[in-house]
């Protein structure tokens, strides 16, 4: 198969097998070329790499100029070539600035997040000392529902007796 039979077969899937057939290259190769062409590999719903017609056909015209050495891999920072070509200079003036300007948020950040942080220590106390009163508040609250109920009991022992008198009972000594 040539060139010429990607172009004829339309919508078709190409396996790995066939791209090399067609390419006369190797997977590597073919790794390669994915890599200058910018074409991500696909897989079926079998799982199984796949390439498209489209992809047969970018692929085949790029191993053509890489056969013909023409393919350098594209740079992700294009230079513009001319007057407005970036120098060196330039470039390690413009990361000196970026630097700063990281350095600039950095400190600033640190500082306004230094002084937030300041009065948690103050609130810290604050709350240590709140926990430790709701403990003791606890404690007394305790205590008083004890002697509540001990009142209780002992207002519960005292019997009503005629002419608006009132007598201790115990369950030892019941007047009545």
């Amino acid at each position: 198969m040539g060139i010429s039979a990607v172009e004829e077969i339309e919508n078709k899937e190409f396996s790995p097998k066939e791209i090399r057939e067609m390419l006369g290259i190797d997977n590597s190769q073919i790794q390669e070329l994915c890599k200058l062409a910018d074409i991500k590999l696909k897989r079926n719903d079998r799982g199984l790499t796949y390439f498209t017609q489209d992809d047969a056909k970018i692929l085949s015209s790029v191993s053509s100029k890489f056969k013909n050495k023409e393919v350098t891999k594209p740079s992700k920072y294009p230079v513009i070539n001319g007057s407005n070509s970036i120098s060196n200079a330039s470039i390690v003036k413009l990361t000196d600035t970026l630097r700063n300007i990281e350095k600039n948020m950095t400190e600033k950040l640190i500082s306004v997040l230094d002084e937030k942080l300041d009065g948690m220590d103050d609130v810290v106390m604050e709350l240590i000392r709140v926990k430790t009163e709701n403990e003791t508040m606890r404690f007394k609250i305790n205590e008083l529902n004890k002697e509540n109920y001990k009142l209780k009991k002992e207002i519960n022992s005292f019997k009503r007796v005629p002419f608006g008198f009132y007598a201790k009972t115990t369950s030892e000594t019941n007047l009545f």
